[in-house]
């Protein structure tokens, strides 16, 4: 399947943006349970601190936890509105990037999606669980695939809402079956492993429930 990476990016932001323009000053303030260190204002600069940090070529760290922490400092004190302004200013350089370079920065059209949802559970709004980038975090899973090699398991096979796909290289292994957006979150670390297990396993599904996300798994579970 192919993606309109760009697409995907501004989709999400526009959205994103539409929703947040319009909070008032203690709902921006609320805390969001997937980046408990962050308020909904903090996610909200973060990834207007990416889109800068892509455009402007300053790497030097990225995706470490001081180099997100400086993007969400160097925000704090401008209103909701600003912020805003910059990523409307900055978005269609990076959609232009992903537009050129398509797969290789795939990940930051991952990135503004999963963070759309931090933000709507931590508003408790349901909306926008399907579509093309439900799909594309959904391919996410390759990237487990060497963890299993790496821990000789057998491959998985991932069921999911129109989503049928072996993960790992090792022989036929276990299936598990779930929600797609459920599964979504759970790869890139918005579930813990009690919530990973919960899905509709085949076999014995302990060996593979730490190594089931791209990121660390939750310790608390987290409900949206």
């Amino acid at each position: 399947m192919s993606f309109d990476f760009a697409a995907i990016y501004r989709a999400t932001r526009e959205r994103l943006t539409a929703v947040l323009i319009d909070l008032d000053g203690a709902s921006l303030r609320d805390p969001v349970p997937a980046t408990p260190l962050w308020t909904v204002q903090d996610v909200f600069a973060h990834v207007t601190g990416v889109a800068s940090d892509v455009t402007t070529g300053r790497m030097d760290g990225a995706v470490s936890d001081e180099w997100t922490q400086r993007q969400v400092d160097e925000r704090k004190g401008r209103s909701i509105t600003e912020i805003a302004t910059e990523w409307s200013d900055l978005g269609p350089h990076v959609e232009a990037l992903l537009d050129q370079v398509g797969p290789t920065m795939s990940a930051t059209a991952m990135d503004v999606w999963m963070h759309e949802h931090d933000i709507y559970g931590a508003l408790g709004t349901r909306v926008y669980r399907s579509g093309e980038g439900l799909r594309l975090c959904l391919r996410a899973a390759n990237a487990i695939g060497p963890k299993l090699d790496a821990a000789g398991l057998p491959a998985i096979r991932l069921v999911t809402d129109g989503y049928d796909r072996s993960i790992g290289s090792g022989g036929p292994g276990l299936t598990v079956r779930g929600d797609a957006f459920e599964i979504a979150r759970a790869l890139f670390g918005r579930r813990s492993i009690d919530q990973i297990a919960a899905f509709d396993w085949t076999g014995d599904a302990r060996p593979y429930l730490s190594l089931f996300s791209v990121f660390e798994s939750r310790e608390t579970d987290l409900v949206e």
